[in-house]
């Protein structure tokens, strides 16, 4: 089984979707507010939707290898950090 994949921190899920999603694939998007996102991608299952309030270190999906996924990568997490649409390094926020 997949390992879980967990809320960085509160927000509201703003995008919930399986498909291609440019080469993320499985992916969600939660919006933290003040201009903070986080992206969770090539997931194997999503479990929650949109609009859906989480919690920090609640469970929202699995680990997978869905979308542009090349190599010798197998199931991994894809993460990144959003402050006002600019993607950041995560070390820097958690």
């Amino acid at each position: 089984q997949s390992p879980e994949v967990v809320a960085a921190e509160n927000g509201v899920v703003e995008k919930s979707q399986c498909g291609w999603n440019g080469g993320y694939g499985c992916v969600i998007i939660i919006d933290h507010g003040d201009g903070m996102k986080t992206l969770y991608s090539h997931m194997r299952k999503l479990f929650v939707t949109i609009g859906e309030q989480v919690v920090r270190g609640s469970s929202i999906g699995q680990m997978g290898n869905t979308g542009n996924v090349h190599g010798p990568t197998g199931i991994h997490l894809h993460f990144e950090v959003i402050i006002n649409g600019v993607k950041r390094n995560p070390i820097a926020f958690f």
